[in-house]
């Protein structure tokens, strides 16, 4: 069970991180659903597989898995972050 949830976090990480980036190389039209749902997918679904992923404490390939996964969402909310400071306020994006 542990490793499952490990998995799924890791999953996780991978769809946003694939959805954030094809909605930056084909970005949606104004007024479309999706065009800002990478935002919405780091800022509320990240902390939930960091939350999942930390609280499972699997031994040996699964612990990989599970760094992994904590690794990969933190990276992906410290890019919100720095992509809504220095990317708003400094370069103007």
């Amino acid at each position: 069970m542990k490793k499952m949830v490990s998995l799924i976090s890791l999953l996780l990480f991978i769809g946003i991180g694939l959805f954030s980036v094809y909605s930056f190389m084909f970005p949606f039209e104004a007024g479309q659903r999706l065009q800002g749902a990478w935002f919405g997918l780091i800022l509320f679904v990240s902390p939930i597989g960091v939350v999942m992923s930390w609280f499972c404490r699997p031994v040996g390939k699964a612990s990989k898995i599970r760094t992994v996964s904590i690794i990969g969402h933190l990276l992906l909310l410290l890019f919100l972050i720095l992509y809504m400071t220095l990317g708003y306020v400094i370069w103007g994006v």
